[in-house]
């Protein structure tokens, strides 16, 4: 019934965005497959949608009929018809593959059902000279940047980008191997647990326990080397600090690793890992240890189709991801740039905010390379100490005297095991 409804809506409104901002196709119309291809081509070859009378003249059996429900009900319910068809043949396959004892082919194509659930678009314009209640907005966001911002742990990075947009936010941190990227991941990952938000961090390469002795070691300061190798020295240290733990950060981190779910996690697992936990936020560690779900063989291909499929996700989900993604072999004696992302441009494209690491002699260097809401081009330099988690602000040289930089120098480090963290 509902594509008869809609068939009729089309032809008697003579809208035609009902059929292009919604890129309607006669798979939408299983019943109606001629009827439809009729006025997609009339429309593809005279620009409108074909008189009733010239509809009829071909399709004198058309039920004309009065169609009173909204555009949007329309397309709402086109879709759900869609679908539910859609979805039942892949069903079908499902529990052929099971039938054959292909469980893994199954259940891989289970999981990717929910890449062939789509949803109508609802063409609703707003006229910004006149709708002015973006201004309540702003005035909501100087009163409670909690409810729209996560602090990124740097106050120094806050003052640029504001913090991570809680709705809006795909950032990647971007550096070559062995740099401290993972650990800046994991310093972010903690800084918004202690403002209370549900975290999870896909780590592909490290275990739960080696992600929860870096977490250890940015929270305690106690040296990550002497906890991974068993170190007895501080097991006095190590224990007061467990024993804290529980009640040390307000919110929680989860931790997801590709020996939880038998390989490597796809954006579907990932989606999956956020509706489960009710994820507050997710960081990716990394991108190229994420599986395509689109199963592509190029590389470039391949991390496109990752990226792609990580930016709908976040708008799907409304929660900061932030990724880690490997720089290339490039030289960046001139500079870093989007183009040193490894595999693909996609990816910085994509991101909301790219920040490039770089490391000397024990200065991490923060470049802001992309910011979609502030200015880029900025650096921040901090002395690092991985071992202890300890992360130093230096102030720009020439800004102030020695003694002000002394001062204001802030180091991120927990007093006490977590009365003051970072």
């Amino acid at each position: 019934m509902i594509q008869l409804q809609m068939l009729n809506r089309i032809l008697q409104s003579k809208n035609t965005s009902l059929i292009t901002i919604n890129n309607l196709t006669d798979e939408y119309f299983s019943e109606y497959k001629a009827e439809f291809d009729f006025i997609k081509n009339h429309l593809d070859t005279y620009g409108n949608i074909p008189d009733t009378e010239s509809f009829l003249s071909r399709f004198q059996d058309f039920d004309i009929i009065q169609v009173n429900e909204t555009d949007n009900y329309l397309i709402d319910a086109l879709y759900e018809d869609r679908n539910q068809r859609e979805l039942a043949s892949i069903f079908n396959k499902v529990r052929k593959l099971i039938m054959d004892n292909k469980t893994d082919e199954a259940m891989k194509l289970y999981l990717n059902a929910s890449q062939n659930v789509v949803k109508g678009v609802h063409l609703d314009s707003v006229d910004i000279l006149r709708d002015t209640s973006r201004f309540d907005r702003y005035v909501e966001k100087c009163n409670d940047f909690n409810k729209y911002y996560v602090s990124t742990g740097f106050t120094e990075l806050d003052e640029i980008i504001g913090g991570w947009d809680r709705n809006e936010e795909l950032a990647t941190i971007a550096a070559r191997s062995g740099i401290g990227k993972s650990w800046l991941l994991l310093f972010v990952a903690v800084s918004a647990a202690k403002q209370g938000l549900n975290v999870g961090i896909y780590s592909g390469e490290m275990s739960e326990d080696k992600v929860g002795y870096r977490v250890d070691t940015l929270i305690s300061h106690l040296s990550n080397g002497q906890i991974i190798h068993g170190n007895a020295n501080v097991s006095g240290a190590y224990k007061e600090y467990i024993d804290k733990l529980p009640t040390t950060l307000k919110g929680s981190i989860r931790v997801l690793t590709p020996a939880k779910i038998n390989g490597p996690a796809g954006v579907t697992a990932l989606r999956a890992f956020i509706e489960k936990d009710n994820l507050d936020m997710l960081c990716v560690d990394q991108h190229s240890l994420l599986e395509d779900d689109r199963n592509a063989k190029n590389p470039i291909e391949r991390a496109a189709n990752i990226s792609r499929d990580l930016k709908n996700l976040q708008v799907m989900k409304r929660i900061p991801i932030i990724s880690v993604s490997q720089q290339n072999r490039a030289s960046v004696e001139n500079g870093v740039s989007t183009a040193n992302i490894a595999q693909s441009d996609r990816i910085a494209q994509d991101s909301t905010i790219i920040l490039f690491l770089e490391q000397k002699d024990g200065i991490l260097t923060i470049h802001l390379t992309k910011s979609r809401d502030s200015v880029n081009a900025k650096d921040l330099k901090y002395a690092i100490d991985l071992d202890k988690g300890i992360f130093t602000y230096i102030p720009e040289t020439g800004d102030m005297s020695d003694e002000e930089a002394t001062n204001l120098s802030s180091s991120y480090e927990v007093g006490n095991y977590g009365e003051e963290v970072f």
